[in-house]
């Protein structure tokens, strides 16, 4: 019903004033946007699911929540460009639901989470799958991680991880990045929304 009565929410925020948001480009965005598809983001939920995506085309709901408002709030790179990547993988693909998944992640559509609610990929991970289980099905190189580590990787001592076979930055990767800091940034980049009310 929204895409016939808005066609334009095809190529566009179906709120007009979303429309104002920049979003980042250049080398360093295509880099994050690449390991976003790739499932290297160093977020093993959001890897898990993009890895599940890219080998069957399929992904649960949740999943495409937490990646899509990762790749959008996190990375700071524009909902159609995630759009578009679900497009050609997923094998249940429909363009007015795929739209109106990213725009409600985006916070760009009709009835979207509020642009201020910013899903945090490890809360996420902990919530649904505590003890790691899908991680370890899509992510095999963090399968010896107990159920506290597999979520945030990174904040497990060196050593402890190298005591189970994991070095960040050659097994798997450190995070793409900081997702404080990247909250503070989308705060900021939507800014102009609320400037606009």
């Amino acid at each position: 019903m929204i895409l016939y009565r808005h066609p334009q929410v095809a190529t566009r925020a179906f709120k007009p004033a979303f429309d104002a948001v920049r979003w980042e480009d250049g080398p360093e965005a295509e880099a994050l946007f690449a390991a976003w598809c790739e499932g290297r983001t160093g977020y093993p939920l959001v890897d898990a699911a993009m890895a599940q995506l890219n080998r069957t085309g399929f992904m649960h709901n949740r999943l495409r929540m937490v990646t899509a408002s990762f790749l959008v709030k996190d990375l700071g790179i524009d909902w159609r460009r995630g759009e578009r990547y679900f497009a050609l993988k997923l094998n249940d693909y429909d363009m007015a639901s795929n739209n109106g998944g990213w725009q409600w992640a985006a916070s760009t559509g009709c009835d979207a989470q509020p642009w201020f609610r910013i899903f945090n990929p490890v809360t996420q991970s902990q919530k649904f799958d505590a003890k790691g289980e899908f991680i370890r099905r899509w992510v095999p190189q963090l399968q010896a991680l107990d159920a506290k580590e597999i979520h945030a990787p990174w904040l497990v001592a060196p050593q402890k991880l190298a005591e189970k076979g994991v070095v960040l930055g050659r097994d798997y990767p450190g995070p793409v990045v900081d997702h404080d800091k990247a909250r503070q940034r989308t705060l900021e980049r939507f800014s102009v929304v609320k400037k606009q009310s």
